[in-house]
């Protein structure tokens, strides 16, 4: 009983301290009518969509900044056949400590992805056109999430000249120089979770802040039933899973054959 009695206080501790962990979990909701509203006023989410606000999730997380204090403000809305392991991601990268600078909704830069970059904010899901084209982004499908774009900015070749966007990343043209932030250390955590290509592979324009799901994979997420688009994804991040996992003794090469795509 006497020890009973000693431990009361610890518990009472533990029945006040639930309700606060329950506030600051990481959670996985549906897009509210005014969520939607919003995205439709804030130019995030267009006419010619091809997923709409039935199909698209809201993650809150947390995530460690660059000061490496705490942060409990992550917000990222992605397609609903994607979430669970884009929040397995981000829980991940806080495991690891990597840190983040901003995770806000394109919503507070009005759709405006020169706004959101120049902020060094990572986000997902936007209705916008690829840059220089008139093709629909794979962010439009909410299947591709741009990660911390001053440490991981876009290049655009003109021989042997280069423009780099946002302009405050030029420190980090160099890769070769790995500094916090930098996404080379966490190209295979994406990777494992069906997010297999990397922007950085890509020869020009080269866009290090880039992971998305294979636009032709992206094409029939949207087309099936939510349940079916999420085994769909499901079983591809598992293929995914075993490609890196295998690739490892087996070289770079290797290892590009599971993040280019597959």
């Amino acid at each position: 009983m006497i020890g009973l009695l000693a431990a009361l206080p610890a518990l009472a501790a533990l029945v006040c301290a639930a309700p606060l962990l329950a506030q600051t979990a990481d959670a996985i909701v549906p897009v509210s009518p005014e969520a939607c509203k919003q995205m439709k006023l804030r130019h995030v989410l267009n006419p010619g969509a091809p997923v709409g606000c039935e199909r698209l999730r809201l993650l809150t997380f947390g995530y460690v900044g660059f000061d490496g204090q705490s942060r409990s403000d992550g917000e990222m809305v992605v397609m609903d056949a994607v979430a669970d392991h884009v929040l397995q991601i981000f829980v991940a990268l806080r495991a690891r400590r990597f840190p983040i600078a901003s995770a806000k909704l394109m919503d507070h830069f009005n759709g405006d992805d020169d706004a959101s970059i120049a902020q060094n904010n990572t986000s997902a899901f936007n209705v916008r056109a690829v840059v220089g084209t008139g093709l629909i982004s794979v962010h439009a499908y909410g299947v591709a999430i741009d990660l911390n774009p001053i440490q991981n900015p876009y290049l655009t070749r003109f021989g042997d000249r280069f423009k780099v966007d946002p302009p405050s990343a030029a420190a980090y043209v160099n890769r070769r120089n790995l500094r916090p932030g930098m996404a080379e250390p966490v190209v295979d955590l994406f990777a494992e979770h069906g997010f297999v290509e990397w922007g950085g592979y890509w020869r020009n324009p080269t866009d290090y802040q880039h992971f998305q799901v294979g636009r032709s994979l992206a094409y029939r997420l949207a087309r099936l039933p939510a349940a079916e688009a999420r085994a769909l994804f499901e079983r591809f991040a598992e293929r995914a899973r075993a490609c890196v996992a295998a690739s490892i003794n087996r070289g770079e090469s290797s290892r590009r054959s599971c993040i280019g795509g597959f």
